[in-house]
């Protein structure tokens, strides 16, 4: 704008220039981007909740064994209606608000599978230190009625299961189980599934899928993963007393059984009838426990209330069957010594260099400490190209609805609520990173902006107007900060110019421009790097090992 520069050689403005003005007049022009950004907000987000916005339901879907949520004994189908007195419309704000809610205890009120009344429990947050910030441990429900999403060219589009159809059921070895768990099990194990499926009104029909290679851009793996063995946390159970499991335990064998995979140990406990033998490793000793018969349901309660870990700390490795490393001739067990002829320290190490083998579809070397019937242990070398990941070729679709205000009056009153919460969650979100309990790494810039964009408009224009709401309120606090060369910084040198009387001078104006310069730039950098180290860790997730 005319004037808005000082010109630094002691000329007064013109009186329709912009440093003529009155300071009321200065601060009003610069909020202006500020204030647009709130009447925005305003404006659209209860037009937005008064045609409808589709969110997730907040429905709790797995439960991480050992997390909060497991020690609170929350159930899969869960219903959470508020988070520390907050209503969540979505599931996406049970994370959000358990984030931002006081660091070691939540409150949640909800609403628990065959019950109809909401009642109140407390869980005990921890912090995550790959997401950077508290969790109670849950992921996202699936479709309660089943519904699922077929791949193209797929092992389940080549049994003749369609985008829509519904699984009602497995057949297998864990029916008690969530239908997720079965599935991960099944996978891990390589195992036929047998689905139980409805199709509309057709009568209820059963395919048996077995688990085949994407045909389109097929992941690699090597598909070696630490043994699944190690007690990490425990729940009150009187078996568990009676048995003497503690923490820190290395589950060696249940019942004569070996303890590789997630479900082994559950239907190791499924015994006979004759008593229960646990054989544990602890503090380098062999320990035999000694419990009475187990049942199948208190075999399946005991399996429930020990939360095991993967043993990043031994050697021993589990194999995903149908894997490279399977073909290779690898075993559940084996001793992991030497990759490439080098000594892995850790199992983060092997990891990465299985994802760069796995991008280049590279031979490794493998060299395993194996113990023969008689007990004798002896070294083998193995040669293993990661190879396509079979899968079943399915998902369940998310447990979606849409959330729509009764009247235009309650979009109004809802809307302003919401657009009110937006700013004060963003200012408790850089409260919460400067004392180190939100992680910066969270911060996101134009991919993550670009990426969110795309995958919430898939849900429709709703959903994307919905984004830009959140985007443009935060923009607003971002905006107004007191930042040099942001609209906050421009409305700090206006307030101390109302004060003293006059403007700051030109040097302080000029070298706090600088400073703001080299504070957004860095910020711009940081939150880049942060879009390009999340999709790294994202291309070694499924990159995997």
């Amino acid at each position: 704008m005319a004037g808005e520069e000082q010109m630094g050689d002691g000329t007064p403005p013109a009186p329709w220039e912009l440093r003529a003005k009155p300071v009321g007049q200065r601060f009003f022009i610069y909020s202006g981007g500020v204030l647009m950004n709130v009447v925005f907000g305003v404006i659209v987000m209860p037009l937005l909740l008064f045609h409808g916005v589709p969110f997730n339901e907040p429905l709790i879907g797995q439960v991480v064994p050992g997390s909060g949520a497991w020690h609170a004994r929350l159930e899969p189908g869960t219903r959470v209606l508020t988070v520390n007195g907050n209503p969540v419309a979505g599931f996406e704000y049970i994370a959000h608000e358990i984030a931002l809610g006081p660091p070691d205890l939540a409150e949640l009120e909800i609403v628990a599978p065959g019950e109809t009344a909401p009642r109140k429990v407390q869980v005990r947050p921890h912090y995550d230190e790959d997401a950077g910030f508290s969790t109670i441990g849950v992921s996202a429900s699936s479709d309660t009625t089943g519904a699922i999403v077929v791949e193209p060219e797929s092992a389940a589009a080549r049994a003749g299961l369609q985008t829509g159809d519904r699984v009602v059921g497995i057949d297998g070895p864990l029916p008690e189980w969530p239908l997720t768990n079965q599935i991960d099990i099944a996978q891990e194990r390589g195992d036929p599934l047998q689905l139980r499926v409805v199709r509309g009104t057709e009568p209820e029909r059963r395919i048996e899928l077995v688990p085949q290679p994407a045909s389109e851009q097929p992941l690699r793996r090597l598909g070696i993963m630490p043994a699944l063995d190690i007690v990490r946390e425990l729940r009150p159970n009187a078996d568990l007393v009676t048995l003497g499991i503690t923490r820190g335990d290395r589950i060696v064998r249940v019942n004569g059984k070996r303890v590789f995979h997630d479900g082994d140990f559950a239907l190791a406990l499924i015994g006979d009838g004759a008593a229960t033998v646990i054989e544990v490793e602890r503090e380098g000793a062999r320990v035999a426990l000694h419990g009475p018969p187990l049942d199948r349901a208190r075999a399946l309660a005991l399996a429930g209330d020990v939360a095991l870990g993967l043993n990043r700390d031994g050697r021993e490795i589990a194999l995903i069957q149908g894997s490279a490393a399977l073909a290779a001739g690898l075993r559940d067990g084996d001793k992991l010594v030497l990759v490439d002829g080098t000594p892995v320290p850790t199992w983060d190490a092997f990891f990465k260099i299985a994802s760069e083998a796995s991008q280049t579809s590279r031979a490794v070397s493998l060299t395993v400490e194996r113990e023969d019937q008689t007990g004798a242990v002896g070294r083998e070398q193995f040669t293993a190209t990661p190879s396509p990941v079979a899968n079943y070729g399915f998902d369940f679709q998310p447990a979606m609805y849409t959330y729509r205000a009764s009247g235009f009056v309650e979009a109004i009153e809802v809307g302003g609520q919401a657009t009110f919460k937006f700013v004060i969650d963003a200012w408790t979100m850089v409260k919460r990173m400067l004392l180190g309990q939100v992680s910066g790494k969270n911060m996101g810039g134009i991919i993550t902006i670009g990426v969110v964009s795309y995958s919430w408009a898939a849900l429709g224009i709703a959903k994307l107007l919905f984004f830009l709401c959140m985007l443009s309120l935060q923009l607003a606090f971002l905006n107004v900060l007191p930042i040099p060369l942001l609209d906050g910084g421009h409305l700090f040198f206006l307030a101390v110019e109302k004060i003293k009387g006059s403007p700051v001078s030109e040097r302080v104006f000029g070298y706090s421009q600088m400073v703001g310069l080299v504070l957004i730039l860095s910020l711009v950098v940081y939150v880049t790097y942060n879009d390009i180290e999340r999709w790294k860790v994202i291309e070694r997730i499924f990159g995997g090992s």
